[in-house]
């Protein structure tokens, strides 16, 4: 609605009360009942209509547009009523409030989120970003709904990822796990003995890393995929792991040198 369109209805209702005493129309008045009326961000006018009309019987005689978003109460007394109490007495306050929704569509950045992994290829407590983390794209949609031109509520009706995160990767450097009974052991002479010192040494016959692990006897201690793929520190701790199993019998040559 506008001022403009309600200046007509308003203007109607005002002559209402200017009925000259003693007239024709003043005598039928007095079976009239007066009331406010207070439309959106308008001067409130004393209007006369009658008794037990619906407020909408009375804003539609005044001319005043209301479409289905729009509020009409009812104040008597003081308090709101409802119902069948809405039907127009004396003194009642006949409330219009103009309400507007507005539909908006906005994407919202999302923040990726950090992948921290334990690695011994790193000094203790050392920190090393390794994939750059990207954000990600939300689409929310909402209602923002407005009383007499003031905001009165926002409401999000949706949400949709339109675009995945993807996750801050960081290696965390920490000391290699220690096994009691196999610390104080010589690893370094095992491993030069078994493989030269190199953790990526592959033999042919499907041995590899440090402690030349074949890929069963690697997953029975807790590894995962090819030994050459760990790091120093782990392939070291998982061989103390077969130590405190099995002993030196793994290493049928070089386990002398523990």
């Amino acid at each position: 609605m506008s001022p403009r369109s309600l200046s007509a209805g308003l203007a109607a209702a005002a002559l209402a009360l200017t009925l000259v005493p003693g007239s024709a129309a003043a005598e039928e008045s007095r079976e009239a009942v007066g009331v406010r009326l207070k439309v959106a961000d308008q001067p409130p006018v004393e209007v006369a209509t009658v008794p037990r009309a619906w407020p909408g019987q009375l804003l539609e005689t005044h001319g005043v547009p209301v479409d289905g978003n729009d509020l009409v109460d009812v104040v008597r007394d003081g308090r709101e009523v409802s119902g069948k109490r809405k039907r127009l007495r004396q003194g009642d306050v006949v409330r219009l409030t103009d309400v507007v929704k507005k539909r908006k569509t906005k994407r919202v950045r999302v923040r990726p989120r950090t992948v921290e992994v334990a690695t011994t290829k790193l000094k203790p407590g050392r920190r090393k970003v390794v994939r750059e983390g990207r954000p990600g794209v939300r689409e929310v949609v909402a209602v923002k709904t407005l009383h007499n031109g003031e905001p009165a509520k926002y409401r999000v009706v949706k949400r949709k990822l339109v675009k995945d995160p993807r996750p801050r990767r960081v290696l965390v450097g920490r000391k290699a796990h220690a096994v009691t009974g196999a610390n104080g052991l010589n690893w370094g002479a095992l491993a030069n003995c078994e493989s030269g010192g190199n953790p990526k040494a592959v033999n042919p016959a499907g041995y590899y890393g440090l402690y030349q692990f074949d890929l069963g006897t690697w997953r029975s201690v807790g590894g995962s995929g090819v030994p050459t793929a760990a790091s120093a520190g782990e392939q070291t701790y998982r061989a103390k792991l077969l130590y405190k199993q099995r002993g030196r019998s793994p290493w049928p040559h070089c386990g002398r040198l523990l």
